[in-house]
């Protein structure tokens, strides 16, 4: 079905990185753990360690699934912008090419999510 604009959508998006005051806007994702049924969005300094995210941030978010009590940081299969991924977890975000409005997204062999079905 076609649609009809039914007026100007030229403006400056309200998400730009200078709105960021330093800062940087970025989205992250457990494969296969959908208790959280979509990417998280994190406004994050682009120095932080990737392992200080990961432990600060998005442990909060996520340790009540129950298979988080399983997962390690360091066997993780990583995407970042749907392209594979190989970071530091030592290394900051900006090292590891992690930019404003990036996607991250990471895989944990062996954990599928709840009983295995992916939740």
């Amino acid at each position: 079905m076609a649609t009809i604009s039914i007026g100007d959508y030229d403006f400056k998006p309200a998400d730009r990185v200078e709105n960021y005051g330093g800062d940087i806007n970025i989205y992250c994702c457990w494969e296969h753990h959908l208790l959280i049924p979509c990417p998280a969005a994190y406004r994050l300094p682009p120095d932080i360690p990737l392992i200080d995210f990961l432990e600060t941030m998005f442990r909060p978010d996520h340790q009540h699934h129950p298979d988080y009590a399983r997962l390690n940081y360091h066997n993780l299969i990583w995407t970042l912008d749907g392209k594979s991924w190989q970071p530091k977890l030592a290394a900051s975000l900006r090292e590891g090419g992690v930019v404003h409005m990036s996607y991250l997204s990471f895989r944990a062999p062996g954990l599928d999510g709840f009983n295995g079905h992916g939740v």
